[in-house]
């Protein structure tokens, strides 16, 4: 029987630094390798990952132009550095060994353990399979440019994962398909779903609102149709419809099997620091599941990191104190129905379904809005650890100290691994709980999880450069955007 099971987005997957590339020190490898399963299967992203790995860029920059690089050495990099690099990814995920047209290295593997892929909302669980991920790549073709990642680069990552043998059969498999496929295959002990966040995160992206028709509907919607409608906000009647279907579907799957669902909520996505809150602050009562009211602090415009409230202001690229406040609302509203949901379906089947209450955990985390006082209990290991990670945008100086961050990896949304730490931390205290064998949060190897995290132990020297130059910035943020935006857009138009 398998142990383990992981249905979920970027997060999951062990995006960082704006690929999808470290998946062996996502939370859940940690929580297989704690539970001593040695099969636990993954994919691995060579050539950084993809659609770009940022921290791989900022590295090879480094070592060429050390850590002050002057306006000439500047002209040579985006010339000749970057292009080269960018070329070199592109090459090996559209024509090489990981091309679409070609199976997983290692024959084989015929599926993976942990399906999660970037990008995917709520309904994508069971929209895209392998065959979907063929035909877009199909469409679209292969389109060579002086600064151009891998084309359709969430649907490749998707076909990577969900069909890595590219054998017919398998074709048709989506995440929940092969969730089904396991439980009548040996059976799944326990399965972690950690999806939604997708369904919000764009307005940051953005820096805009494109709200769904709230009427409840989507969850009737082809994927296509979706992408043609272009939402980066669920309004959240939408998104408990597309819940119940995820939660009726796994229900269906594991029809007749004790097995159990670990249910993680969706953080608000205006604390990735991403998106960096500038100008006067407001004070906002907001009720908590107790009836109580919490005091979160917001700020009157949010813009991309490095810039400030006169470039928000100016440029019109921000989201506004108002705006930011119904996106997280949206988001509260989401996590009211996945908790309502889960109540419901537990009263049906006791002990079925786990709450991991990840929103919270972020809030907690939270440094700006938090007023610098962040209210998280870390795990005893972190309590000399110096400097303390936290959630500020990863920032180090020339000497290679690092002054700030840890928790967000240089895309300014997605964990680092000690956040991927912390994530296995919380999924273990409440798998303790629901007394899963070995779900020991004690039992994290914290010495071996702050080595893994070379941002942590080795601070990138040229961040300065990102702080100090608007077109590195804004070049940056392209990437941090992980052209799943650009994507959409072009779908849209056609």
């Amino acid at each position: 029987m398998l142990k383990l099971f992981t249905i979920g987005d970027s997060i999951s997957q062990g995006f960082m630094s704006g690929a999808a590339a470290r998946t062996d020190l996502c939370y859940s490898t940690l929580l297989a390798n704690l539970f001593g399963i040695a099969d636990y299967k993954y994919p691995d992203w060579p050539e950084g990952g993809l659609p770009v790995n940022i921290e791989e860029l900022f590295r090879l920059l480094e070592k060429d132009y050390g850590t002050d690089i002057d306006t000439l050495e500047w002209t040579l990099a985006f010339a000749a550095t970057i292009p080269r690099f960018l070329n070199k990814v592109e090459a090996f995920y559209e024509r090489d060994a990981y091309a679409a047209d070609k199976p997983y290295p290692n024959k084989a593997i015929q599926y993976f353990h942990n399906v999660a892929v970037r990008g995917f909302n709520v309904s994508d669980a069971w929209l895209i399979d392998g065959a979907y991920c063929q035909r877009k790549i199909q469409e679209s073709g292969t389109k060579d440019g002086f600064y151009a990642a891998p084309n359709e680069s969430l649907v490749r990552t998707a076909l990577k994962v969900l069909n890595p043998s590219l054998k017919k059969e398998h074709n048709t498999k989506s995440q929940l398909d092969w969730l089904d496929y396991h439980v009548q295959n040996g059976g799944v002990e326990n399965v972690i779903i950690w999806l939604g966040a997708n369904n919000a995160l764009g307005t940051i992206v953005d820096l805009s609102i494109n709200y769904s028709p709230g009427k409840g509907k989507t969850d009737t919607l082809s994927r296509d149709e979706i992408l043609k409608y272009g939402w980066n906000l669920w309004h959240p009647t939408d998104f408990a419809a597309d819940y119940k279907v995820l939660l009726d579907k796994i229900d269906a799957a594991l029809a007749g099997t004790s097995t159990k669902v670990f249910l993680a909520t969706v953080p608000l996505v205006t604390i990735a620091p991403l998106a960096k809150g500038v100008g006067e602050t407001f004070e906002v009562k907001i009720p908590d599941d107790d009836g109580k009211d919490d005091i979160v602090t917001y700020f009157k415009y949010y813009t991309y990191f490095p810039f400030n409230e006169a470039y928000a202001f100016k440029t019109g690229i921000n989201l506004s104190f108002t705006q930011a406040l119904h996106v997280d609302n949206c988001i509260r509203a989401y996590n009211k129905t996945i908790k309502s949901l889960l109540t419901e379906r537990n009263n049906q089947q006791p002990g079925r379904y786990h709450l991991v209450d990840m929103a919270d955990m972020l809030d907690k985390l939270a440094f700006k809005r938090n007023n610098g006082a962040p209210c998280y209990d870390f795990p005893p290991y972190f309590s000399f650890k110096y400097p303390t990670p936290n959630t500020k945008y990863y920032h180090a100086d020339t000497q290679g100290n690092l002054k700030q961050g840890g928790i967000f990896s240089l895309d300014g949304v997605h964990p680092t691994a000690i956040a991927h730490g912390l994530i296995a931390w919380e999924f273990l205290k409440v798998m303790k709980q629901a007394n899963v064998p070995g779900a020991d949060p004690d039992g994290l190897d914290w010495k071996a999880i702050f080595a893994s995290d070379r941002l942590y132990q080795e601070p990138i020297k040229i961040m300065h450069e990102v702080y100090d130059n608007t077109h590195l910035a804004e070049w940056v943020l392209r990437f941090a955007k992980g052209f799943h935006r650009e994507e959409t857009k072009r779908e849209r138009e056609e």
